[in-house]
C-alpha cells in the first residue's frame, strides 16, 4: 500500500462520477470538508491482499503517529489510484480502507473517509512546512516469532557426512580454532599487539582521534594500497561472466521508509543512526539499500537475468569501541558489494557456486586458504541446501562448520557462507562472504516479468568476494607478517606495493640519469622513486629495504655506462641484474591483471615532506 501524507489548513471534496469500481454511498457521503487535518492519499495495491490485517495495522499506527507529530487533529483517508500501477481488486481495496478507518477511529481520533471508486472533485490547503508532505510504503511488518530451540553445530563433510562437534577430530588448525570460537565460545586469549599493526604504521594505516571511534584515516602510502584493492574489486566483478550495473549512491536512509526501517531491525544493535532533528536516518551498513531501491523502479525481464549491481560502498556499524581493530573491525568500512539477481533458487544456488569459486581464488592467490562457516537460517533451509555444500566442500577438499539458528524467525535470507582464514595469532578471521536472500526483493518491491509476462520475486545473492577493502589488506598485511617468519624480508606483491622501483643516485652527478630511466619506468605505468638526498649510499638502500620497496637499484657510472642494472629483489632477498626495459618486463608480468595507480607522492625523496 502505497500513501501520500499532506497536512493541510483544509480538505474539501465532492463525489461527481461513479465509476466501474464505485461503491454505493448515501447522499451525505458525497461531500466532505476537514480542517487541521492530516490527509492521506492511498493506493491499494495487489500484494496488500493477502495481509489486509497487518497493512492495516501498520499504516494505520504510522498515521496516528505522523499526526501527532504533525499536530493534526483530525484525518482524512482519500482513495487515490494514482501512487501505483499494481492496484489491489476493489473489493480488497474497500476493506482494507475501512479497517484503516476503524483502527484509527479506535483510538480516538475523528476520521472520514472519502467514497472509493468514484471521480472526485477535491479542493486542499497544504500548510508548506517541512513535514508538511511526507510518502509511505507499508508492506505490512512480517511477525516477529520466538526461536523454537537453540543454535546447533556440526561439521559436514565432502563425503555429506555429519559430524557432531564432540566427535570430530579432524581438520585444519583454523577449523579447529573456529570450532572453539564459534561453536564452544572459547575466544583465542589475547597474546599482545598483533604484528601487523607494525606494518599498519609502516604504511600511515590509523584511527583517526579527531573522529569517533573506530574511523581510519590513510596516509598516501596506505591510500594507494586501498585505491589499488577497490580497482581491482570493482574489476572482479565486472569480469566474472555476469552482466553488472555499475552504480554509486548515497549512505543515509531514512527510518520513515517501511522498507528500510525493516530490514535494519533485521540487522540488529550495530545500527549507526544520524538525527537531522526532523528526521532519523540509518547509515548503510553494506550498498543493500541503494541497490534495492534502484533496481526497484527498473522494467526487468527474465530475459535479462540474472545480472548484478555493484558498488564498493562505505558502510557504517556501531561496533564496540574496544572490539574495533584496524583493517579488521571498524565502524566506517568499505564493502565492494555484489548482488546478483537470479530468476528462482535453483539459478542462483548455480551463481552461488560460481562466486564461491572466485572467493577461494582470490584468497589462494594471495597464498592463504579459508575454511568455511556455512550458516542456515532454519533446519529446512539446511536441507533444501545441503547437497549444495557438499558439493562445495568435494570441490575444496574441506570439511564445513555448519551453523543452523533455531527454526522459528523469519529471516530474509537462507543460507550464508563466511569465509575464514586463520591469522598470525591464530584467530579465525572472516574475510569473503556469499548468501542466498529469498526475502528483500518483496520487502523492497523488485520484481522481473517471466515468460507469461507476469511478475516475480527474484533471488538475490549478496556477495564480497575479497571482503571488504580494508579486510583484504588486513589479509595481505597478515601474509605479509607470515613470510617475514620464515626468516626472509617481508614483501606485497608488486601491485600493490606503494612504491615499485627505487632508483638511488650513487652521487648528485647520477641524478639526471636516475631521472631519465624514472621517466621510462613511469611511462610504462610503473611506480618509481629517486632518492636524491645527500644521504649515503649504504643509508639509502636500507631506507629503499625500510620503505618495502619492491626493487631497488644504485644509479653509477657503471650503470650508466652498461645500462644494466644490479635491482635487490625484494620477494627473492637478493640482487638481479637487469636492463631498464628487462625491469619493465619483468614488473608487467608480476602486475599482469592487476590495476595500476600512479604514484601518490612525489618521485624525489628531497621534496617530500616527513610523515
Amino acid at each position: 500500500m502505497r500513501a501520500l501524507y499532506i497536512h493541510a489548513d483544509s480538505m474539501e471534496f465532492e463525489a461527481k462520477e461513479k465509476t466501474k469500481a464505485a461503491e454505493d454511498i448515501p447522499a451525505e457521503l458525497h461531500n466532505g470538508k476537514m480542517e487541521e487535518v492530516l490527509v492521506v492519499f492511498i493506493t491499494v495495491e495487489s500484494d496488500d491482499e493477502k495481509k489486509i490485517p497487518q497493512v492495516a495495522a501498520e499504516a494505520s499506527k504510522d498515521i496516528l503517529s505522523t499526526k501527532e507529530k504533525v499536530g493534526a487533529e483530525r484525518v482524512l483517508l482519500y482513495p487515490y489510484a494514482h501512487l501505483s500501477s499494481d492496484l489491489a481488486r476493489p473489493k480488497a481495496s474497500v476493506e482494507l480502507l475501512d479497517l484503516i478507518r476503524d483502527m484509527v477511529a479506535a483510538s480516538g481520533a475523528e476520521v472520514i473517509r472519502a467514497p472509493f471508486g468514484w471521480y472526485k472533485a477535491f479542493d486542499v490547503k497544504c500548510k508548506g512546512h517541512p513535514l508538511s508532505e511526507l510518502s509511505r510504503d507499508f508492506k505490512g511488518k512480517e511477525e516477529k516469532s520466538a526461536p523454537k530451540g537453540k543454535d546447533s553445530y556440526f561439521v559436514l563433510t565432502p563425503e555429506g557426512k555429519e559430524i557432531e562437534i564432540g566427535d570430530y577430530s579432524g581438520g585444519s588448525d583454523c577449523m579447529k580454532f573456529k570450532i572453539d570460537k564459534e561453536a564452544l565460545g572459547k575466544e583465542a586469549p589475547a597474546a599482545g599487539e598483533p604484528e601487523y599493526l607494525r606494518l599498519c604504521r609502516k604504511f600511515g594505516i590509523q584511527w583517526e582521534s579527531m573522529s569517533d571511534a573506530g574511523h581510519m584515516c590513510l596516509a598516501p602510502h596506505g591510500a594507494m594500497m586501498f585505491d589499488l584493492i577497490s580497482d581491482y574489486a570493482t574489476q572482479i566483478v565486472n569480469s566474472s561472466g555476469i552482466d553488472v550495473y555499475n552504480v554509486k549512491g548515497t549512505n543515509m536512509f531514512s527510518l520513515d521508509e517501511p522498507a528500510v526501517k525493516e530490514h535494519a531491525d533485521l540487522f540488529g544493535d550495530r545500527l549507526y543512526t544520524v538525527s537531522t532533528g526532523k528526521k532519523s536516518f540509518v547509515l548503510r551498513y553494506a550498498a543493500c539499500h541503494q541497490q534495492f531501491a534502484m533496481i526497484r523502479n527498473w522494467n526487468v525481464s527474465y530475459k535479462q537475468m540474472p545480472f548484478g549491481a555493484f558498488e564498493v560502498a562505505d558502510s557504517y556499524r556501531l561496533e564496540q569501541s574496544g572490539e574495533c581493530m584496524l583493517c579488521f573491525r571498524s565502524r566506517r568500512l568499505n564493502m565492494p558489494d555484489f548482488h546478483v539477481l537470479c530468476r528462482d533458487v535453483p539459478e542462483a544456488q548455480d551463481y552461488f557456486a560460481l562466486l564461491d569459486g572466485k572467493i577461494y581464488w582470490e584468497i589462494e592467490n594471495i597464498g592463504r586458504d579459508y575454511d568455511m562457516l556455512v550458516n542456515f537460517s532454519s533446519r529446512q533451509a539446511y536441507e533444501d541446501n545441503k547437497d549444495l555444500i557438499v558439493k562445495l566442500c568435494r570441490q575444496h577438499k574441506k570439511d564445513a562448520l555448519i551453523h543452523l539458528y533455531p527454526d522459528g524467525i523469519n529471516y530474509y535470507w537462507t543460507v550464508n557462507i563466511e569465509y575464514h582464514l586463520l591469522d598470525q595469532m591464530n584467530r579465525p578471521r572472516e574475510i569473503g562472504t556469499v548468501q542466498i536472500d529469498i526475502g528483500n526483493a518483496k520487502r523492497f518491491g523488485i520484481t522481473y516479468a517471466d515468460e507469461k509476462g507476469e511478475k516475480q520475486y527474484p533471488v538475490i545473492l549478496h556477495c564480497a568476494v575479497i571482503g571488504s577493502i580494508e579486510r583484504f589488506m588486513y589479509s595481505h598485511l597478515d601474509t605479509a607478517v607470515g613470510i617475514e617468519k620464515t626468516g626472509v624480508p617481508g614483501y606485497l606483491p608488486t601491485w600493490i606495493t606503494p612504491e615499485q622501483v627505487r632508483l638511488m643516485p650513487l652521487t648528485g652527478d647520477f641524478v639526471k640519469a636516475a631521472q631519465d630511466m624514472a621517466s621510462k619506468l613511469r611511462a610504462a605505468g610503473i611506480r618509481v622513486s629517486i632518492d636524491d638526498t645527500d644521504a649515503t649510499v649504504g643509508k639509502k638502500v636500507r631506507r629503499a629495504k625500510q620503505d618495502w620497496c619492491s626493487y631497488a637499484a644504485v644509479i653509477g657510472e657503471e650503470e650508466v655506462k652498461s645500462g644494466s642494472l644490479k635491482a635487490y629483489v625484494r620477494s627473492e632477498n637478493k640482487d638481479a641484474a637487469v636492463t631498464v626495459e628487462g625491469l619493465i618486463e619483468r614488473i608487467k608480468q608480476e602486475t599482469a591483471g592487476y590495476p595500476v595507480r600512479p604514484m601518490y607522492m612525489p618521485t624525489d625523496l628531497s621534496r617530500r615532506c616527513e610523515l
